[in-house]
């Protein structure tokens, strides 16, 4: 009985912590998209805006990973599509892995 107890409980905290990993998931697209509107707004650019800065800090690793992808077409840089695409997988991974764990039960 106490090791199925033991079990009930992981599990619970690995529903948590899939649970915390898709809210993050979540937080870093609203990022993107902040990220999005602040470049059309260049005087919001520079270092003295901490909302900018840590806003660019939080989104840079994904766009750098997203960037050895062609990312351009014309004048047109499709990097944001790509890591909004990139967030999405990463969100159905994180919610299939969560409901496979639900039917092991």
């Amino acid at each position: 009985m106490a090791s199925l107890l033991v079990q009930w409980a992981g599990m619970e905290f690995i529903q948590l912590l899939l649970y915390f990993l898709t809210i993050l998931i979540r937080l870093l697209n609203f990022a993107v998209f902040a990220r999005i509107i602040l470049s059309w707004l260049p005087h919001l650019q520079h270092e003295h805006n901490a909302i900018v800065t840590f806003i660019h800090d939080v989104t840079e690793p994904f766009f750098l990973f997203v960037k050895i992808i062609p990312h351009r077409i014309g004048m047109l840089d499709i990097s944001a599509i790509y890591v909004i695409i990139l967030l999405e997988i990463l969100t159905f991974l994180v919610q299939s892995l969560s409901g496979t764990l639900l039917s092991l039960i």
